[in-house]
């Protein structure tokens, strides 16, 4: 009879079973990298959608009149990127009241929403004016002694 010597290392299988262990590791850390740096890469997108989105919203503010109903739209450039905004202005239940919707998409994928948003402007009221203001539209704040 022969004599077996052994030797000390791993088989071929093992070796196998091993490197299918670290491959399966691998892929789902990898898959999880992945996922994240897609959420990342959408969360960015819809925080500069809503910046630019709240910017028209703030614009239609600003412009100090009460606005006519329609829409409107534009482009603007924010984050490295091109995005298309839709204003809609509309009635509401109060005539002086208008609420304004404004929806934002990339410039070159405009039908494919990323953010839209709501507000509401109102009519200034003109205020009688308080006594010792002579034609004003506006009470002072006075403080108090």
């Amino acid at each position: 009879m022969t004599e077996r010597h052994h030797q000390p290392g791993f088989t071929l299988i093992e070796v196998m079973v091993a490197l299918v262990i670290v491959a399966l590791g691998l892929l789902a850390a990898f898959g999880q990298v992945n996922q994240t740096l897609t959420t990342a890469s959408r969360l960015r997108d819809k925080t500069f959608a809503d910046w630019v989105a709240l910017d028209q919203l703030t614009a239609q503010r600003l412009l100090g009149e009460f606005p006519a109903v329609g829409n409107s739209s534009g482009e603007t450039e924010m984050g490295r990127a091109r995005w298309r905004y839709t204003v809609k202005i509309e009635n509401t239940d109060f005539e002086d009241l208008r609420q304004i919707n404004v929806s934002v998409a990339f410039a070159d994928k405009p039908e494919q929403v990323v953010t839209s948003i709501s507000g509401f402007l109102g009519r200034a009221t003109r205020q009688k004016a308080a006594p010792g203001n002579q034609g004003a539209d506006w009470a002072p704040l006075v403080a108090a002694p």
